[in-house]
């Protein structure tokens, strides 16, 4: 188990390294070759697994899975603001989330059918040729930066005056590696945890991630969109935050397989209920000039989080127990919580009339 951590970790690791230089040169030159660099990259790592005979062979591809990943994620989410108003980006990050959460629902379900049928490598076979039809998409996608331009002075000029960009990125920052430990020091051993205490298949491991995680995440987005546009999104992190974590905990306590799914969606539906809310109150506090930099800010301390609770994961799970992790998990994630109390709200009330007579 630790070595599985440590192998996660890598392409973490490199993907952690590469998101803020990324972010930092889409917002100087521009989003759209970085965009199809990064997704040409992540093209060839699935074939090479397919051909992996032991962990060292899986080293140098994970490597670069994780270079790629670090080019583009940044600057999807940069592009997906630079499209939106300020009225609209709520409603755009939560399709844009729904449609990349509608194959990674089914997938894993499909996988999981697919390796007991022809293989544990055929899946991956499978997600090669997936990835290699995304690539023709990545070039049809004109530039996008331009459009940021437009209103640079107007919105920098009220991000700063709502609120310090620094800290802003601080806070965020914290919020992300918290929360990231939580959700990297239990990813690892959970499909593990299930296959050993449950007398269970591929299959089934692939259909609760379907479930669980995918589809919980997808019922979610447009309510969450809805719910940042009309609470404090501060408040609805705060909430969404410190419910979701009991039940991180709760899923190793399951003593049968529904429990399971039942636990792990109750816990993805209830956290990913404010990414509406995070991602784009993490915009309208940032100056636009420096939105693919703060994206790459953003995604690099997450998966630093998420890199450092996988290497804990299995040293968790094999010196103190296998409930280890997901004690960490649920404390990690309530943890979170707070820093969401220290942000501002960056939406400006409207004011209330003077004159009784028009209320």
């Amino acid at each position: 188990m630790t070595q599985l951590g440590l192998v996660f970790s890598i392409s973490n690791a490199v993907a952690a390294m590469m998101q803020i230089p990324s972010g930092l040169l889409s917002d100087k030159y521009g989003r759209r070759r970085l965009h199809v660099l990064g997704t040409l990259l992540a093209v060839f790592p699935p074939l090479m697994y397919s051909l992996a005979n032991n962990l060292n062979d899986l080293v140098p591809w994970v490597i670069l899975a994780g270079f790629g990943t670090g080019l583009y994620i940044p600057v999807r989410w940069a592009i997906v603001a630079d499209a939106s108003s300020s009225k609209t980006m709520a409603s755009a990050y939560s399709w844009t989330n729904i449609s990349w959460l509608i194959g990674s629902t089914t997938a894993p379900f499909i996988g999981g059918v697919i390796a007991d049928l022809y293989g544990i490598r055929f899946p991956f076979l499978a997600s090669f040729v997936l990835r290699f039809t995304v690539f023709p998409l990545a070039l049809l996608l004109g530039e996008t930066k331009r459009k940021t331009q437009a209103r640079v002075i107007e919105h920098d000029a009220k991000a700063n005056a709502v609120y310090p960009y620094a800290t802003t990125m601080i806070l965020f920052s914290l919020v992300n590696i918290v929360q990231g430990f939580g959700i990297g020091v239990s990813g690892p051993v959970i499909p593990v945890f299930v296959v050993s205490n449950f007398s269970v298949d591929f299959a089934f491991v692939g259909m609760l991630y379907s479930i669980g995680f995918g589809l919980a995440s997808i019922i979610v987005q447009v309510p969450g969109g809805k719910c940042s546009d009309r609470f404090d999104r501060r408040s609805v992190m705060f909430v969404t935050f410190l419910t979701s974590a009991p039940f991180f905990l709760l899923f190793a306590y399951s003593r049968s397989p529904l429990e399971l799914i039942v636990f792990m969606f109750v816990s993805n539906a209830t956290l990913n209920l404010s990414w509406s809310a995070f991602q784009t109150l993490l915009m309208d506090a940032t100056p636009s000039s420096k939105w693919g930099f703060i994206n790459g800010v953003s995604a690099t301390t997450f998966w630093i989080g998420t890199l450092t609770g996988n290497i804990i994961s299995g040293i968790l799970w094999d010196g103190v127990g296998a409930l280890a992790p997901f004690y960490a998990s649920a404390l990690t994630i309530a943890l979170s919580a707070v820093f969401p109390l220290l942000l501002r709200e960056t939406r400006t009330k409207p004011k209330q009339a003077s004159n009784p007579d028009l209320l």
